[in-house]
């Protein structure tokens, strides 16, 4: 008897732990993972360098140039640009990585393509990619970056 009960208790146990389990799936499906918002969620105003990371073949990762910016004006570009205005969800991928410093600390990565054909800056706010516009003149700053 005593055998019956536990096999039922670890039945019902395990049925319950399932049905929590896709209540909290189907929560978690219901929000759309890129959205199109305004980029104000995101503070870079105290960010005091950036490691840029430039990928010439954006489909190998492995191989990059890295730059360090320190340069104040050229992050305070770089920031107003980030936080241009929303763009739509862009399906191609990014040739340049740029990780925000605070303090010394990384404390946000931001994506960039450059491509003539499809252009945007990402970013990631609890767990939702945000899109904004990369337009001429940043893709220009981005590109003078690099070391030549």
């Amino acid at each position: 008897m005593r055998n019956a009960y536990a096999v039922l208790f670890s039945v019902a146990l395990v049925f319950i732990v399932a049905c929590n389990s896709q209540v909290k799936n189907e929560k978690e499906q219901g929000a759309d993972p890129v959205a199109v918002t305004s980029p104000d969620r995101i503070d870079v105003s105290k960010t005091d360098s950036i490691e840029l990371l430039y990928y010439p073949d954006p489909a190998n990762q492995r191989v990059y140039d890295r730059m360090f910016i320190k340069d104040s004006i050229v992050i305070r570009l770089i920031s107003n640009y980030i936080l241009d205005t929303p763009a739509q969800k862009n399906a191609c991928a990014n040739d340049f990585k740029l990780f925000l410093f605070r303090n010394g600390e990384v404390y946000k990565t931001i994506y960039a393509a450059t491509a003539d054909s499809c252009r945007y800056f990402a970013y990631v706010i609890n767990g939702v990619t945000h899109f904004t516009n990369l337009d001429d003149s940043a893709r220009v700053l981005l590109k003078r970056q690099l070391k030549h």
